[in-house]
């Protein structure tokens, strides 16, 4: 059996891979999380890989799985709203508009040293998004702080029109990508189950 560690104690991303049987204990990143990499994609990964590396001396076998997650709307990173207003303007933004989600991944073997940096993308379409649904959202959804404005899984799913690439991925946790990585590694569902 391998031993999975994510660098996360993010409650929901664990239940994501507990969901789709990808078990795994857990360990908190420690990195600032800077990146000085002007492209959106190799920022992600950058920052993914020193969450890897920041927990590597603390797991001493198996897979070390690392994620980091951006989301762009008209080709500009969103930030975590600093207030309500701006968590607005993020939604607002989205309106009759897609948003790209780009999640950085990086997977170490610790048995080997190899290491798997890759990215995965998705492209969220949204409907037109009248004023008064915004402010229904805004009042009534937890996660409106969060960096993309929107969890797509609740109330932010009736101003979805389609999902191009992967609905894990918009969640943050691109498990098929995560997956195909393992399989390149040689490890496969039943080795970790």
């Amino acid at each position: 059996m391998v031993k999975i560690t994510l660098a996360s104690t993010s409650k929901y991303k664990r239940s994501i891979l507990d969901r789709v049987h990808i078990k795994h204990d857990s360990i908190a990143p420690i990195c600032d999380e800077i990146s000085y990499e002007s492209d959106p994609y190799k920022y992600v990964m950058d920052i993914a890989k020193q969450k890897v590396l920041s927990v590597q001396d603390k797991v001493f076998e198996g897979i070390i799985i690392a994620l980091d997650c951006i989301v762009l709307i008209n080709d500009k990173i969103v930030q975590k709203p600093k207030d309500i207003l701006e968590a607005k303007e993020n939604l607002k933004n989205c309106s009759n508009n897609s948003s790209k989600v780009i999640t950085g991944i990086a997977i170490k073997n610790k048995d080997t040293g190899e290491i798997y940096n890759e990215y995965q993308e998705s492209v969220v379409y949204f409907k037109k998004i009248v004023d008064e649904d915004i402010n229904y959202y805004i009042d009534h959804e937890e996660g409106i702080m969060y960096s993309s404005g929107f969890i797509i899984e609740n109330i932010a799913s009736n101003f979805i029109e389609r999902i191009d690439g992967s609905f894990y991925n918009v969640l943050g946790v691109p498990v098929e990508k995560i997956y195909e990585i393992l399989n390149k590694m040689g490890i496969y569902l039943k080795d970790i189950n």
